[in-house]
Order: C-alpha cells, then structure tokens, then sequence
C-alpha cells in the first residue's frame, strides 16, 4: 500500500477496526500517521481514531509510547485515550472527539480575541502542571496540535515529543514546530517546568500575533508592537516566559498562571448585550433539560433561587456523594463566546479563595448548550430573605456580619480579585452564624461593561452598586466596600439607602451623597459607625477605605471594645436564632 494514497488508509483502516468504529470522515493524514472522525460502536459515542500505517516498528513504538503518556493524565485540557493497541503492523488509539478546529486554522483567520487568550492562557498552564505532577515534560505545543472549542477552550492533543514518549530528542531528527520548543530542548536536554513555560509562551504568542516567534528568542519583540491593542501586561508576561535562559523564565505553569490571573482581572473585555431571557422556557421545561444535561453526575433535587444570570438548585454530587448547590447560565449567556470565556476565568480565579467567609467553588462544566457550577452548599437564608422574614436586624448581628464580610473581602482583594456584586442575596447566613458570601468573582464574568452595567440592570441591584459601576467605569476594592455598606443600610432600615427606579434615578441620588438619616430612624446605632459607613458610602472612590483593613479598624474604633468582647456572645446567639428561636435579644 502506497503511504501517499489516502483513500487506501480507509480501506485498510475498515478492514482493520469496522468491527469497533465505524468512519465518519479523514480528518488528517500524514507520512506515519492518519486521523479519522469515528464512531465507536460498543459505548455509542464520537470518538478521534489515530491509526499508524508506518511499516518501522520503532515508529510504532513511538507512536504506542505517545499513548501511553496520554493515558497517564487526566486533565480537561489533554485528549483523552480510550483504547490503543496493535493489529498485525498497524497501530491505532481511539481518544476524546473535539468539536472546534485547531489555532493553526483559527489563527490563520485572525489573531485570537485578548479574553480568548486569556482562556487559553488557563488551560495550557493548568494542562502543563498537571503534566508536571505526573513527572512528563511536554516540551512542544504547536499549533495545528491544539484544538480550540465552540467556547474558545484549548486541548492539548500531541505529546510525541514529551518526557514520556520519548527520553530526548533523537540526534538528526529534525521536529516540526522548532520555534515552539525552548532553545535547551532543540539542544538535545530532557528539559523542565521552565521548558514547557517556554512552549506555553510561544503557542500564547502565536494566537495573540497571528506570528511564530522567533528562534533566537532575543529577537522576540514585543506583542504590543504588532498588536496595539494587546494589554502591556501581556507583554510582560510572555517575554519573560520566552527568555533565552531557562532560569530567566516562569519556574513552573504554576507561577506563571497566577501572573496571568493577577493581570486577568486589570483587563477590560468589550460590552456583551445579554438579550432576552427566552419567555418559553418556562421551570418545567429548564428543569427538564438540565436533567438530561446533568446525565448521571447529578441528582436534580430543588430550585434555591433565580435571578437575572440564571438559576441555583440544590442538587447531589452522585460521584463524591454529597450536596452541592449548583447555578446554571441561561442559554443567552452561554451563547455568548466573549462571556463564556469571562465566566471561565473569573470562575477560576474565584476557586482559588478559600476563607471560613467564602463559599467554596467546586466546578465548572457544561453540556448541551448549558453550562453551569458547582459550590459548597450553604443550608442557611440570605440577608434579603432574613430581612424579608424578620425586618432590619439588631445592631450586633449587623456588626458580625460587617466584620465577617471585611475579612472575606481582604482576603479576596490580596489575591487580586474583587467580588463586583455584593448584596444581600449574595451574603448568606450559616446554621453556625457564620456568613458566608457566593458567587465571588463571577459577577463581572456576566456582566456587560455598558452604561448602567449590562446584566447588572438586568438583575435588579443597581440599589447596590457603586456609582462607577452604574456609570460603566473601571472598578476596585473600594467598590465593594460602597456596596457593603449599602447592604449594612439594608438591613439595618430595611430599606436601600439611594432607592429609585431606574439606575439614573439611584445614580442622580448617590452623586448628590445625601445620606439617609440612620442614627435619627434607629437610636441604637452610635453617630460613629454612622460615618463609618458614610464614607464608605461616597460618591468619590478616593474618599472612601483605600482598604478592607482600613475599614474593619475603623468600624472597631467606632463601636469600642465591647463590641469586640462579645462577638463569641453573638455567633452562639446567631445560630439560636437561626433554628427558630427568634432573634438575639440586645443586651
């Protein structure tokens, strides 16, 4: 058989395996080595059937060996192998199928958007420490290699020349894709974490370019000089990650990752119109359709709440066997590849924060046009519903509550992220008296940038948002403190500080920082923490806590020491409450 002729690569490969796949389409072929979209028969799903044809047995080892390290790892962003084998002098592995196309073909088109880099930023570090863990060194990722889906995500799928497979470089062979490999691999070494940093850089580069980087890596130029838009951050990054000098590089996927987190959340995507919330879907047929699309990872127990974004039910992690609340996007959202990708790093960032004050996040995942994550599972009301039930709360419970939340947000703002959406719904109280705030970081992925915050006006909490927000601006830290304090005032009135109907009436009030009366409406609250939580509160950013820890000290000095005694005295009153026994009295 001529190793030229592609239509006898079928042929033989029917003769060979249609008694377990049926062939759908010649994706790819090559000297060694043929690619098929195939059907497997016996588990009744798509799969990618790599078949090699080469008649030199230690290309077949190489190829098996390949296998072997695919098989070794278990992360969203490599290919996953189902089977491999040999039969007779062909050698084959059938692997996860990747709807999408490969950044080569993407590229060709145009540079990647800057958030779909960041996107792919994540994967490909987070699939190279994975690799890492397992002791394989990738050591090349080139383009037509990796695959990018309908979202945007990127999947590793070639580890020919990785740690695994192969112990170095052969001496005369000559790989494709050079200028993707690090200066020390070319050479012949084994490489390192820093080596993969390398290839990571270079594939990065590529897709922001649109160009192969150079192979003397001291001739790289600057991404911003043939991308203006590119972020300078980027810049930074990815010439350090493509340095000459092993040593000069990002250590590890690890450092290099949380440099691109920092950055990620400085960097503004363009406005996404959200739409519409289809009218048809009404609850029975959402529900029906997430249960199809949940299969047999999750039972569908009860709805939690809904909101502009989407819906929350408590459901069961039927794999590790233990409840989860899980939030599913509307279909709107996730038709939206921008905002897609936003939620995806946002989601991740926000996974990152663990603190006695933040809800765990879980996982991320989607199917059938639906996607959806997974959190801890707080059995405990939120503020809006405490309210609701009770009316404004007692002054303790208020300052528990405010120094739980300053403490959850210091720990958040010196990881580099800010929540964006603090309001009562968002703040739950545990059986414990803990409170505990959600959806952390992944407000913004959601949201719109235009006037009036896009999704933000969509879900009823302008009441709540800073005036920059409302005005579309950039936002920091200090933003969340304005939004803090207006749900201090909530639940302290029971009543939002700046009411209106509409976002231009809520801003017009703020702009005037004309505070609502407190002290004067509740006697119990000290004319001190009244004007902590004025300044907080103040149209201009730079007059309000430059910090969390600047906050909370400031509510302490106002409230003395005996509120600190007695906030042991407090959570045990908290969780009495909670049970039914009514509310703490004061004392």
């Amino acid at each position: 058989m001529s190793l030229t002729d592609p239509g006898l690569y079928a042929e033989r490969t029917q003769a060979i395996l249609g008694h377990r796949y049926r062939l759908e389409q010649m994706v790819a072929a090559s000297r060694e080595r043929v690619l098929f979209n195939a059907y497997d028969l016996t588990l009744k799903r798509r799969v990618s059937l790599r078949v090699n044809f080469y008649p030199d047995s230690s290309v077949r080892g190489w190829f098996l060996r390949e296998a072997e390290a695919l098989g070794q790892l278990d992360h969203p962003a490599i290919r996953h192998v189902y089977d491999a084998g040999v039969i007779g002098d062909v050698a084959y592995r059938a692997g996860s199928w990747i709807d999408g196309e490969s950044a080569l073909d993407a590229v060709q088109r145009s540079p990647r958007p800057i958030p779909t880099v960041h996107g792919l930023a994540r994967d490909i570090l987070a699939a190279l420490d994975h690799a890492h863990s397992r002791g394989i060194m990738v050591r090349r990722i080139v383009p037509a290699s990796l695959l990018l889906g309908p979202t945007g995500r990127g999947t590793v799928t070639d580890l020919r020349y990785c740690s695994y497979t192969l112990a170095s470089i052969p001496a005369g062979h000559v790989p494709t894709g050079l200028e993707f490999m690090a200066p020390e691999v070319r050479d012949g070494a084994r490489g390192d974490p820093a080596s993969d940093v390398f290839t990571a850089g270079a594939i990065l580069y590529y897709t922001i370019t649109g160009r192969e980087p150079p192979m003397d890596p001291r001739k790289t130029e600057r991404p911003s000089l043939l991308r203006p838009t590119c972020p300078k951050a980027l810049d930074r990054i990815l010439l350090r990650a493509l340095r000459e000098a092993p040593d000069d590089r990002y250590l590890t996927p690890a450092e290099m990752l949380e440099d691109f987190a920092s950055d990620a959340g400085t960097y503004e995507s363009p406005a996404v119109s959200p739409g519409e919330i289809a009218t048809s879907q009404d609850t029975e047929h959402w529900e029906k359709r997430l249960r199809r699309a949940l299969g047999d990872d999750y039972e569908l127990f009860e709805a939690l709440g809904a909101g502009g974004f989407g819906r929350v039910y408590r459901v069961r992690d039927l794999h590790l066997e233990r409840e989860v609340a899980l939030k599913v996007l509307h279909p709107y959202l996730t038709a939206e590849p921008p905002v897609v990708e936003r939620f995806r790093r946002e989601a991740q960032l926000a996974a990152r924060l663990h603190h006695p004050n933040i809800v765990d996040i879980y996982d991320i995942a989607g199917r059938a046009g639906l996607l959806w994550y997974t959190m801890e599972y707080v059995k405990g009301p939120n503020l809006a519903q405490l309210v609701e039930r009770e009316g404004p709360l007692p002054l303790d419970l208020v300052l528990q509550m405010l120094h739980q939340a300053l403490l959850a947000l210091a720990h958040a703002h010196g990881a580099g992220l800010v929540h964006r959406d603090i309001k009562p719904e968002n703040l739950l109280l545990a059986p414990d008296g803990t409170l505990r705030i959600t959806d952390f970081g992944l407000a913004l992925a959601l949201r719109g940038e235009g006037r009036f915050g896009g999704a933000t006006s969509q879900s009823g909490t302008p009441q709540f948002a800073s005036p920059e927000q409302l005005l579309g601006e950039r936002v920091d830290q200090r933003s969340d403190f304005y939004s803090l304090a207006a749900v201090a005032y909530f639940i302290l009135l029971g009543e939002t500080p700046f009411p209106g109907g509409t976002p231009e009436q809520i801003l017009a009030r703020q702009t005037a920082d004309r505070f609502p009366a407190l002290n004067a409406r509740r006697s119990d609250v000290p004319p001190a923490l009244e004007s902590v939580l004025q300044r907080a509160l103040r149209n201009e950013v730079e007059a309000r806590y430059p910090s969390a820890a600047e906050f909370l000290q400031a509510l302490q000095r106002a409230m003395g020491r005996k509120a600190r005694e007695r906030r042991s005295e407090w959570a045990r009153a908290a969780a009495r409450w909670w049970r039914g026994s009514g509310p703490p009295e004061a004392t």
